[in-house]
């Protein structure tokens, strides 16, 4: 059974969309712990993941073209990265679990609807040890 929600604090962020997706990142930095260059990274697939996603709406297709050669130097271009940084730091995105088997782990990908004004992430923080003394 699903706890009723109420809203204790609202922290209004204002991004372009274009930075979004570096600030979401930063957000649920605890699901990926990604380092500041995995994240720039990150957020580059992320972001061309959005914009593929408004003209393509098959998913194997839509991984296909973002994990192309052609996005890749894109997104090399878009993050100033040498192609042998670029393949270190996608090493590290394997590893992490942010890639795998040329797909975006679904847990990083925001539902951001395309010309969406704005974006809602809530974290539901359940309290095991609540009404305990502290010392």
């Amino acid at each position: 059974m699903t706890p009723e929600v109420t809203v204790d604090n609202v922290i209004p962020l204002q991004s372009s969309l274009d930075d979004f997706f570096k600030l979401w990142l930063k957000c649920i930095k605890f699901l990926h712990n990604l380092t500041e260059r995995e994240q720039d990274v990150t957020a580059a697939f992320l972001r061309n993941r959005y914009y593929l996603s408004t003209k393509i709406n098959d998913q194997k297709i839509l991984n296909q073209v973002l994990f192309s050669e052609q996005t890749k130097k894109k997104i090399m271009t878009e993050t100033n990265l040498s192609v042998a940084h670029f393949q270190v730091i996608m090493g590290k995105l394997r590893k992490a679990g942010v890639i795998k088997d040329n797909t975006l782990n679904p847990k990083i990908i925001p539902t951001l609807n395309p010309g969406a004004k704005d974006f809602k992430l809530l974290l539901f923080f359940e309290i095991n040890d609540a009404g305990k003394e502290s010392v």
